[in-house]
């Protein structure tokens, strides 16, 4: 703390993570008379959109539904220290009388009022998060000044005095405390390189028209993944360049292409499709657990006689017997409200496995393995067999899309992945895993967690398979081809590997359309994340995995160095604790508990719990702990009854 009380506070990034962050700092120092506070957000734009640039075209679409995205903390995160009421995303846009296009992307003047369970564009959202950042600026205390600096932190040099920060544009800035929520911690571009293989290679696609613009029509270009950022990349490659989708009076799409395409091949290491998000996400239902609580992992940690649990072993058996109770009470609600009533009492009082048992042979069973495997029945005859298989998945799924999660019962099983996300974090998070059962659960569980209920819009899958039976999109080669480059021939050399019919194809760029993991130990890290990683303040959370990404850091979010001891003055939120904390790729909801929100502020408060008792800022390291959680609360219902 220097001399004349002023705390320097520094945010060093702007997006949903940051501007939470800084709500925080603005909000708390009026109403706990702080003393005066200077906060410095650094960021390259400080606009507050983060990766969510307003100058986007409107077909990249959010995966979270409008009603479900709010930036102001409500009184089911926050019930003692909420802030002023604000809109969430959709009532934002309804109070700007904004309209949702015919092509049901396009926002303006013409169309229909949005839906709450809408997926909006993401540009919308980019300006969102840019008003609210203009309106936690015009509520600024007396005792609050907030300076905006357009750059980047390349370095940061931590001392007994404070914490020094190396900015881009030659400028050098000394702080008492610092918040890192620089999201991705990717480099801003790949490095320039002149070898033919590095300059037919995106490995990064974002921002994507101006990453895939060299490539040109009829090139053939292969996306390794088929998740969102994937599926981003072929609407950027086809509607992007204008082609157009119409509607058969089946309801099926036909694509009418622009020539301006290049043709796509889609592949990946499962080779197993993403399930699409249901058409309908709204409810009337909200799913309370028996089996996969928190209180039954506490159970199984007491019965272990140890923390880290073997997730496979301890933890799946509880998912998977609630996604069987999610799929029989969704089954008997579908046929009348007496029925769920009573299987409801009956699942709650009585015997859980033997109910279950039961009602597998009175209607048939439900695999939940199966139900995660998005692989099953793939068919390996050859590309065809492969490709027909796999659009009659992306097919069968939409028809479950269709109905939603309050009519399907499959859906609804997959649903509580979603739902209770914070209490896969209650079993993982912190060291609550075995070394080797945290890798089998980043290897192999996230994945297929991810490809159940993180997959494309439903009209995206909609989409897609127009997109193959026009032939603009393939799928040839099953599950993990191999790739290489061939120097002689200046292309990339796609061969399956486990079709009983090799199939090999050419490529003139290879895309690696899949969102890049925030780790500290590649090359495209940002310059800030190399720094500090080179200065022995970061270190990977699990040093030498090829799947657990992210950064050490203690319960207090604070950034674990190489020596073990924790900088108490610095503290990290968001991706890059990607691995010592589960999922922090969210945005924040209202009417719920929410992780972004209850990470925000609990490390603000840190901060003013020290102020306020006086202290001068600690030494600026502290030995690392691993004892104690965050106790995790329930997941509430929101008010319209719509979920992300």
């Amino acid at each position: 703390m220097r001399d004349g009380a002023e705390i320097v506070v520094a945010v060093v990034g702007l997006g949903s993570r940051g501007l939470s962050v800084f709500e925080r700092l603005v909000t708390m120092a009026g109403e706990r008379k702080a003393p005066r506070l200077r906060i410095e957000v650094i960021d390259p734009d400080c606009a507050g959109s983060g990766i969510h640039a307003t100058d986007q075209p409107d077909y990249l679409l959010l995966n979270t539904i409008c009603a479900n995205i709010s930036m102001f903390p409500d009184r089911h995160t926050l019930p003692d220290d909420g802030a002023a009421a604000g809109p969430n995303l959709y009532e934002w846009v309804l109070d700007r009388g904004l309209k949702l296009g015919a092509d049901g992307c396009t926002m303006g003047e013409a169309g229909r009022s949005p839906y709450p369970t809408d997926f909006l564009p993401r540009r919308t959202l980019g300006e969102y998060l840019e008003w609210f950042r203009r309106r936690v600026e015009s509520r600024l205390p007396t005792n609050v000044h907030v300076n905006m600096r357009r750059a980047v932190v390349s370095d940061i040099v931590a001392d007994g005095e404070g914490t020094n920060l190396h900015l881009s544009d030659g400028g050098q800035l000394s702080v008492d405390y610092l918040y890192l929520t620089i999201g991705h911690a990717c480099a801003p571009g790949l490095v320039a390189s002149a070898t033919d293989e590095a300059a037919h290679l995106i490995e990064i696609p974002f921002p994507m028209r101006e990453r895939l613009s060299a490539i040109a029509p009829g090139e053939t270009v292969a996306l390794a993944g088929f998740g969102l950022t994937a599926i981003d990349v072929v609407s950027t490659l086809t509607r992007g360049r204008g082609g157009q989708f119409s509607r058969r009076p089946d309801g099926t799409l036909r694509y009418a292409p622009s020539g301006k395409e290049p043709g796509l091949v889609l592949y990946s290491r499962s080779g197993a499709p993403f399930r699409a998000r249901s058409r309908v996400c709204s409810f009337d239902r909200l799913h309370r657990p028996i089996a996969f609580t928190p209180q039954r992992i506490d159970a199984m940690r007491r019965c272990r006689g140890a923390r880290e649990l073997d997730f496979e072993r301890d933890v799946m058996p509880l998912v998977h017997s609630e996604m069987r109770v999610a799929y029989r009470e969704c089954q008997a609600e579908n046929h009348g409200q007496a029925n769920a009533a009573d299987l409801a009492q009956r699942l709650r009082h009585g015997d859980l496995e033997t109910i279950l048992a039961e009602l597998d042979r009175q209607h048939g069973p439900f695999d939940p393995v199966t139900a995660l495997d998005t692989g099953a029945g793939m068919r390996l005859a050859g590309a065809s067999d492969y490709q027909g298989w796999f659009a009659d998945s992306v097919r069968r799924d939409l028809a479950l899309a269709d109905l939603g999660v309050a009519r399907s019962p499959d859906k609804a099983a997959l649903d509580i992945l979603r739902q209770f996300r914070d209490t896969f974090r209650h079993a993982v998070d912190f060291g609550g895993l075995t070394a080797e059962s945290l890798e089998d659960f980043y290897r192999r569980v996230v994945p297929a967690l991810n490809r159940a209920v993180v997959g494309p819009q439903y009209e995206r899958h909609q989409e897609l398979l127009a997109l193959l039976e026009a032939g603009i999109v393939r799928t040839p080669l099953g599950p993990a081809p191999h790739v290489s480059w061939d120097a002689d021939e200046r292309c990339w050399v796609l061969r399956s590997t486990r079709l009983l019919e090799p199939a090999i194809l050419r490529a003139s760029w290879l895309c690696l359309a899949q969102s890049p993991e925030a780790r500290v130990d590649r090359p495209n890290r940002s310059e800030l994340v190399v720094s500090m990683t080179r200065r022995g303040m970061l270190r990977p959370f699990k040093p030498g995995s090829s799947v657990v990404p992210g950064a050490h850091i203690d319960e207090g979010q604070h950034p674990i160095g190489v020596d073990g001891r924790a900088h108490d003055r610095i503290w990290v939120l968001g991706p890059l604790c990607e691995g010592a904390v589960f999922y922090n790729h969210l945005l924040p909801s209202p009417n719920t508990w929410s992780r972004p929100i209850a990470d925000a502020h609990r490390c603000v408060a840190e901060l003013f719990a020290r102020l306020s008792a006086g202290k001068p800022p600690s030494a600026p390291e502290r030995r690392a702990h691993c004892a104690g959680k965050p106790q995790p609360t329930e997941f509430l219902p929101t008010s319209s009854g719509v979920f992300p």
